[in-house]
């Protein structure tokens, strides 16, 4: 399925060629992060953590697009390289570093997009805004380890949900049709052969781990007496793992934004997995019966953005749970570099009382953000 999936992205890649006259755009752009971390943890969990973490991170995208003569079509084709060095989660697509390559083409009837790309319930969500040194939940997770989120080269195990949009198939290859607005409103399908990803939540080991799943989401967006407010829903079905409900709002005024959402997974005759072995540890797909929802506000002025967030994550059925609060900053120097500082408090708790189960505390962060 992942060689017919590059096969239609070649394909889609050279038809312009035989239908019409046109131009052709190239670009390469890219980002590169390093942060420094300090960690004040309790007493208790002291042993167990290290103080000091620097780590860094790097992306960089290339695209080429042809756009037809008569400017209502186009095709592109895409690759993202990233990277990254001592982070916690080895979550690209090949560990340390991932690729992306993906085609899209937007036509007066809808975009599609094939090859390594987030589900259109990811790519709808909105939430609540995030900016600098922690954008996401890993970031965070570099600097306090986090046991019920554990993915390296020896084990995969999600033991609660590490997002609250749809992530569970990360940029597994997939099918994806997004369609034309109406009302200021889209909805979009995506179809994945295999759920199966490293930058999702399934172990590869799962059975389940080659099986397909289909993600439908609404996105809307409207104004209401100066108010900008953006909405998204989506339900997934991912066959012989579970099915999921994400919902999320931002609404923004001014340079203030607020926002939040909330999902949901369950499953329906197989229940989650409690039996360890060398290949499927202990607890290792929880996530598919849980919850997780935030809440945050963003403030931009100039150069200057900053937000605070609550994430909060739970198993149904087991005391599997994570609490974060983050505060971030970011401030641009130029067009080229920017300067983070940030803090967050966690409180990750595992299912037994033992020490090593558990890690609760402080996380300082600073670092540079570069843009080329």
């Amino acid at each position: 399925m992942k060689k017919l999936l590059l096969i239609s992205l070649l394909g889609s890649f050279f038809a312009p060629f035989s239908v019409s006259a046109g131009e052709w755009e190239f670009d390469i752009t890219g980002t590169g992060k390093g942060i420094y971390g300090y960690s004040a943890v309790t007493p208790k969990n002291k042993k167990h953590s290290h103080s000091n973490q620097a780590t860094g991170s790097t992306e960089i995208n290339t695209s080429a697009i042809y756009t037809f003569d008569n400017q209502d079509y186009n095709l592109g084709i895409f690759l993202d390289i990233m990277g990254g060095v001592d982070k916690e989660l080895k979550n690209y697509n090949q560990g340390t570093w991932g690729e992306e390559i993906y085609s899209i083409a937007d036509t007066p009837y809808g975009r599609v997009m094939i090859g390594q790309t987030y589900n259109v319930a990811a790519q709808f969500y909105e939430g609540s805004p995030t900016t600098g040194a922690f954008t996401s939940n890993s970031d965070i997770v570099d600097f306090m380890r986090n046991p019920n989120w554990i993915r390296n080269n020896k084990t995969t195990r999600f033991s609660t949900l590490n997002s609250v949009y749809i992530n569970t198939d990360g940029v597994a290859p997939k099918f994806s049709y997004i369609s034309p607005e109406f009302k200021n409103t889209s909805i979009g399908l995506s179809y994945i052969p295999e759920t199966y990803n490293r930058r999702g939540l399934v172990n590869k080991h799962a059975p389940y781990a080659n099986k397909d799943g289909f993600v439908t989401a609404l996105h809307t967006y409207q104004e209401l007496s100066g108010i900008n407010i953006n909405f998204s829903a989506a339900v997934a079905q991912f066959h012989d793992d579970d099915k999921e409900l994400s919902t999320s709002i931002n609404l923004q005024y001014g340079n203030w934004s607020l926002g939040g959402g909330y999902r949901k997974t369950y499953v329906d005759g197989t229940e989650t997995s409690t039996t360890y072995d060398s290949k499927l540890p202990f607890l290792y797909d929880t996530y598919r019966e849980a919850h997780s929802w935030e809440i945050g506000i963003g403030y931009e002025f100039g150069p200057f953005k900053s937000s605070i967030s609550y994430f909060e994550s739970q198993a149904d059925n087991l005391p599997n749970q994570d609490k974060i609060w983050t505060l971030s900053n970011q401030y641009q120097v130029n067009k080229y570099l920017n300067i983070f500082l940030a803090v967050a408090h966690v409180n990750f708790e595992e299912y037994s009382h033992n020490i090593y189960d558990n890690n609760q505390g402080w996380v300082f962060a600073s670092g540079i953000g570069l843009n080329f």
